[in-house]
């Protein structure tokens, strides 16, 4: 009888992934044969019907820009930064799948660089550089316009665990020269973001994702929220620089990388308070970019699902997630 479970779980699972891969692929091939004039177009009108139809994921987007913005903005405000929130998202898929057919020069023209000579001289000190950034804009197409321009990549990542949909996105990676690193096994994953500061690589890591209650706790948009500190730990350990790095798309639909200057560690001889400090101070950095360009961060992440209120460190909003 077990057995017979096993295989029908299997047999289940198996399907769900084929389900999932078949799409996923008919969508890359299809966005390979679009125009590039009308990627945004379709994205739009996609992500619009996606607004209405993921009931969970806008609802999420909803809750989270009541809690970050619900103080500032009115509920048309809210309910319409919601739907350019998905939009863009729509936009920045398509572009990006589209991106994965064209050669380099294509990421030339839709993407320019300002700050870059910060990371260049971050660079030559030899110890690789721990690029801070957030789910903000096209950051796929940021790390592809780095990679192009011969900047060596390792984004750390949560990807899909379906392996026929993760193969063909590390491909693309690889074949720019990008190295993806999984979040899982944690283990490894600290082993392999040593080792690519230690080849002098840049290290993407997205400072807005929910972690575990035994990271660091910091104000988020006036809630403390738990935080991975593995960045500011990476560059104590090593003495690899913090450069924050952000993409966002300008009304003409170019997009813009923004490098800022290498961030400056506060040491004061206790090392968890300097850990959790310097992740707030990095926090507030990301936060001040979303709330620049509110339509183009990623509001659909349980970013707030373990959330404490900032005065009492009481969870509140757990069961709204």
């Amino acid at each position: 009888m077990r057995r017979k479970k096993k295989r029908i779980f299997s047999l289940i699972k198996s399907l769900g992934a084929r389900l999932q891969y078949y799409p996923f692929r008919l969508w890359i091939l299809w966005a390979k044969h679009v125009s590039a004039e009308s990627i945004r177009f379709y994205g739009e009108k996609f992500a619009t019907v996606a607004f209405f139809l993921l009931r969970r994921g806008r609802k999420i987007a909803l809750n989270n820009l009541h809690l970050a913005l619900g103080s500032e903005k009115s509920e048309g405000e809210i309910k319409q930064i919601c739907l350019n929130n998905f939009k863009n998202i729509g936009k920045n898929m398509m572009e990006t799948a589209y991106c994965s057919h064209q050669e380099d020069g294509y990421s030339r023209r839709l993407v320019s660089l300002e700050g870059e000579e910060y990371l260049e001289e971050a660079l030559k000190q030899g110890k690789g550089v721990i690029a801070i950034s957030a789910h903000l804009g096209n950051f796929p197409l940021m790390c592809v316009r780095l990679a192009n321009e011969g900047y060596p990549i390792s984004a750390v990542a949560r990807i899909s665990k379906n392996a026929k949909v993760l193969e063909p996105i590390t491909s693309f990676m690889e074949s720019v020269g990008m190295e993806y690193i999984p979040t899982k096994p944690r283990l490894t994953c600290v082993s392999r973001c040593l080792n690519a500061l230690k080849r002098n690589r840049i290290l993407f890591v997205q400072i807005d994702l929910n972690a575990p209650t035994t990271e660091a706790w910091v104000d988020f948009f006036g809630y403390l929220v738990p935080t991975f500190k593995g960045s500011v730990v990476f560059s104590l350990r090593t003495g690899a620089p913090i450069l924050p790095m952000f993409i966002v798309r300008n009304p003409d639909d170019l997009h813009k990388i923004i490098i800022h200057p290498p961030f400056r560690l506060s040491a004061t001889g206790n090392t968890e308070q300097d850990i959790t400090s310097n992740i707030a101070r990095l926090t507030k950095i990301a936060e001040r970019m979303i709330r620049d360009y509110p339509e183009q961060w990623w509001w659909a992440i349980p970013r707030f699902k373990r959330a404490r209120d900032i005065r009492t460190g009481e969870s509140l909003f757990a069961k709204r997630f």
